[in-house]
């Protein structure tokens, strides 16, 4: 440990914790700051435990603090620029995991609390139209001082649109603290958040932090739905479509090798009946305006294939007798083609 830190603070007793914050330090890869004003002891205690195996939190006096990182800084420079963020009550957050997941965590089980004088709105709070259930009287005023519309309705006071009453960056004033409480609203919210955190030579700021990690699971498994699809229309094998582009393959060469007439195994079947279903048409049209011109067996087979299936529709009067032949002759046609 560096003499150089004592000369600075000669009368420094507690040699031991900071001994041991250095030592808490050098054993992680990550570390962080985080506030930890206006949070009660049990909802620290909570964290702790929720954190147990994942990160460790230790809260110390700034000075400590900033001292710890001193000398650490004299082998590892960059993290002294966690010296920047030591304002307030403050603690290390510390891990050898991932420091996203970490600060998202700490983010996300924050717990609603009641506003209090003096406290910085870290966002703007703004109170919704509703029946405050109050009668009428002097709260009133303390409602309309903090900027909201009211209206006695019903016995009741309302307050008739919603309406902000403390900017972000603002105090909270003693008046504003105190109808907001009688209203039931709790504006801010109780945990820690990661102001940054020191890794691998790195800051990383709060809001890098803060990953929307469904949203990106959810890109990635559009894009990854994107990539496949797109593989296959562009037929670049890989390990994940090497079936499906086979098999897709596959039915496009059948499909080619029938419409082209190729005899193969697969095809023969296929492109037999195709063939024969072409002549049976060929043989009809050729039938109809000049029977003389096809042997025997391939007219009867024509005409026999004509008269299988029956008419569609009932002629709904009597045709004479060449034009009953006609349509026996056409609905034979048509049944050809379904």
């Amino acid at each position: 440990m560096s003499k150089a830190i004592y000369q600075h603070k000669p009368n420094f007793t507690n040699k031991k914790q900071l001994a041991e914050l250095i030592k808490l330090i050098q054993a992680y890869k990550n570390v962080g700051i985080t506030r930890v004003e206006n949070i009660a002891a049990r909802t620290i205690q909570r964290l702790r435990s929720d954190l147990r195996g994942d990160a460790v939190l230790k809260i110390a006096k700034n000075t400590l603090m900033r001292l710890a990182l001193k000398e650490v800084a004299i082998k590892d420079k960059h993290i002294s620029k966690l010296l920047d963020y030591i304002n307030g009550s403050c603690a290390f957050i510390l891990t050898n995991g991932n420091p996203f997941k970490v600060a998202n965590y700490l983010e996300k089980n924050k717990i609603p609390t009641a506003a209090k004088e003096g406290q910085i709105a870290p966002k703007d709070i703004t109170v919704k139209a509703k029946d405050t259930g109050f009668a009428p009287g002097p709260v009133i005023g303390e409602l309309q001082s903090i900027g909201l519309k009211t209206r006695i309705e019903g016995g009741t006071i309302k307050i008739i649109e919603d309406g902000i009453v403390c900017r972000a960056g603002e105090k909270v004033s003693r008046t504003l603290a105190n109808v907001l409480g009688r209203l039931g609203e709790e504006p801010f919210a109780a945990g820690l958040s990661v102001d940054a955190i020191y890794s691998v030579g790195n800051i990383i700021k709060h809001d890098d932090l803060i990953v929307d990690f469904d949203g990106i699971l959810t890109n990635l498994i559009k894009a990854h739905k994107d990539a496949y699809a797109l593989s296959l229309e562009t037929a670049i094998p890989t390990k994940e479509n090497i079936t499906e582009l086979i098999g897709k393959s596959q039915r496009n060469a059948l499909t080619l090798a029938i419409e082209t007439n190729f005899i193969t195994p697969e095809t023969a079947g296929n492109v037999l009946a195709k063939t024969q279903l072409e002549a049976m048409i060929l043989a009809k049209l050729i039938a109809k305006n000049d029977p003389s011109l096809l042997p025997p067996e391939i007219l009867s087979a024509a005409q026999a294939a004509g008269s299988a299936a029956p008419a569609k529709e009932a002629v709904k009067e009597a045709p004479k007798k060449e034009e009953e032949e006609e349509d026996d002759e056409d609905s034979g046609m048509g049944s050809l083609f379904g």
